[in-house]
């Protein structure tokens, strides 16, 4: 890869690694821990992610269970649970918390493809932006009078096909997530 391309293909992975991590919390109708991994949870002062306060396993295909290492800040992470507005009723037994998953309603389904567009849509947004802004100091660059005109369309034109295919990336992602939502 071309060393003018170094920095605006790892802000776009970057992008590409959030996306990744929010289209793992929308569940697909299987527990999956990644599911309820980063939920901010209130502990010590503090907000956590769930995955620094317990264990997380999922012993079934239906159920998640989060064996909690401190049993004072149990009833936060029921709260943060709940507040996550996942569709997850979490009961306690002790220091373990069981998450029965339901099956996902075919409306909690298209409201889960609609959240799936919606993120992948900001992360496009993302990519264009991160495109705009080398752009943009690549220009003032070449008005200043650090290269020219070809090296700078060069840039572009090698800038354009990275985004082309990123973007395709992101689209090849939510494809899949949304075969997955759509299965029962």
């Amino acid at each position: 890869m071309d060393p003018v391309l170094t920095e605006p293909n790892q802000k776009i992975e970057d992008a590409l690694q959030h996306l990744k991590m929010e289209l793992a919390g929308i569940r697909a109708g299987r527990a999956n821990p990644s599911l309820i991994e980063n939920i901010p949870v209130e502990a010590y002062g503090s907000r956590m992610k769930m995955v620094e306060v317990g264990n997380i396993s999922a012993p079934q295909a239906t159920l998640l269970t989060i064996q909690v290492w401190d049993a004072s800040i149990l009833q936060n992470v029921i709260k943060a649970i709940q507040e996550a507005n996942l569709g997850l009723n979490p009961s306690n037994e002790g220091n373990l918390i069981r998450l029965s998953i339901p099956p996902l309603t075919s409306e909690r389904r298209e409201e889960f493809i609609k959240l799936l567009h919606q993120k992948m849509e900001e992360t496009r947004v993302v990519v264009r932006q991160i495109r705009q802004d080398f752009r943009n100091a690549w220009k003032s660059a070449q008005d200043s009078g650090e290269f020219g005109e070809d090296e700078f369309f060069r840039r572009e034109k090698m800038l354009q096909e990275l985004v082309d295919k990123k973007i395709a990336e992101i689209d090849n992602l939510g494809k899949a997530k949304e075969e997955e939502l759509k299965e029962i």
